[in-house]
């Protein structure tokens, strides 16, 4: 029987989750717990000596207007799927905020201003880095992760009778979103296993079962799922 793994992030995304589950032999449920929306964005400041983008959201949701008012300004990002829905060149790709942060940090000249296109719900470590060594940082946001609405009908019906082997948490917001849903569901993740993006996603399951990535994206996800999966295998 194959293993139930529950995937919790918006679509499209959730779709193509569930497509590589079903080739790596499990078997998804796809609930996704938040949408993304666009918001309106602010103005653009008047100097903007350098743009970073931190999730792939900020350019698809970026209204076209805003985009070619920064078209010669060469983005620096995080992660390949960034890079591409940017849809031009980019500066740098960078596997996560951290090493981006330490990139701009070699790169940029003294007191530059960095212009971040970023979500509603954010980390300020990116901001706070930045300015510690003397750069001004904007930030505009672009988009919103709205909590999905679901009756208890629903919820019951997406969650089926058997329990879950493991579930993937994207995000903090997410992890908020199905802690509700696992206390009003108990029996669908007594042994289930947290398959985390990040230990920030994964505070808060506490007394759970939980995975952090080696990698602070679904690749990294994916990999530390396979590698539950064969221990589990191989403990029989």
């Amino acid at each position: 029987m194959r293993r139930r793994v529950l995937v919790t992030r918006p679509e499209p995304g959730a779709s193509a989750t569930a497509a590589r589950l079903i080739e790596r032999g499990f078997e998804p449920v796809v609930l996704p717990l938040t949408e993304i929306v666009a918001v309106a964005p602010a103005q653009l400041p008047d100097r903007i000596d350098a743009v970073v983008a931190t999730s792939a959201n900020a350019f698809r949701h970026a209204p076209a207007s805003l985009l070619e008012q920064l078209q010669n300004v060469p983005p620096h990002v995080v992660g390949a799927k960034t890079a591409e829905a940017a849809g031009r060149d980019v500066a740098s790709v960078a596997p996560d905020a951290r090493t981006l942060v330490e990139m701009l940090l070699r790169r940029l000249p003294p007191a530059s201003h960095v212009l971040h296109l970023t979500g509603r719900v954010r980390r300020p470590d990116l901001k706070r880095a930045l300015e510690a060594e003397g750069h001004s940082v904007a930030e505009i946001e672009l988009y919103d992760a709205r909590a999905a609405e679901f009756s208890a009908d629903e919820i019951g019906t997406k969650l089926g009778a058997r329990p879950f082997w493991a579930a993937l948490v994207y995000s903090q917001r997410g992890r908020e979103i199905l802690s509700g849903i696992v206390a009003a569901a108990p029996s669908s993740f007594e042994s289930t296993i947290f398959v985390c993006i990040s230990a920030e996603a994964a505070a808060g399951l506490n007394g759970r079962r939980t995975a952090v990535a080696a990698t602070p994206d679904e690749a990294g996800m994916l990999a530390r799922l396979a590698e539950l999966d064969q221990r589990a295998a191989t403990s029989g």
